[in-house]
């Protein structure tokens, strides 16, 4: 009685019928090439995190000084200029930009930001046509930000106030 050896050899065979052998060699060619890919992939998760900083943070809102309460006299349009620190990826820069504050009883404040809602041109106050424009493109605002004529798509932002000893802020 003969019996066949061939269906007893240590090699695999795949489904398909191809031989299938996997030697010292191409094992640890295989792991090499596993270990390297997750380096690759560990170092550029590390240099993307690296060059995106924290620019996909949300910046924290700072709240910056108006003025002081008797300054800001009742019916009149006033203009602060502010400067704030913003950080971003690498270093941080001193900022500039300009509010504009009024009130009708002197408790109640309005502050609306300075930046056109166009193109982000600062606006002026007329104060003998009783408005804001922006001279970049012709923009007109009334006195409560929202807009009368041109481009603009959107009403002056108005921002968050708190008075404080005497002092009135608002949040950028």
């Amino acid at each position: 009685m003969e019996e066949d050896h061939s269906s007893q050899q240590h090699t695999s065979e795949d489904v398909t019928g191809n031989r299938a052998s996997l030697n010292r060699r191409q094992l640890l060619r295989a792991g090499l090439w596993t270990c390297a890919g997750a380096m690759g992939l560990a170092l550029a998760g590390i240099g993307g995190r690296l060059i995106v900083g924290q620019s996909l943070e949300p910046a924290t809102p700072q709240w910056v000084k108006v003025g002081a309460i008797t300054e800001l006299s009742s019916g009149e349009v006033h203009q602060a200029i502010y400067t704030v620190s913003q950080k971003d990826a690498w270093r941080t820069d001193e900022q500039k930009g300009s509010v504009y504050a009024y009130t009708e009883d002197g408790s109640n404040f309005v502050v609306l930001s300075a930046t056109c809602s166009h193109l982000g041109c600062n606006v002026q106050w007329d104060g003998e046509a009783k408005q804001f424009y922006c001279p970049c493109h012709s923009g007109f605002f009334n006195r409560n930000g929202d807009v009368i004529s041109g481009p603009p798509p959107r009403p002056l932002a108005r921002l968050e106030t708190k008075i404080e000893d005497g002092t009135l802020f608002a949040q950028i």
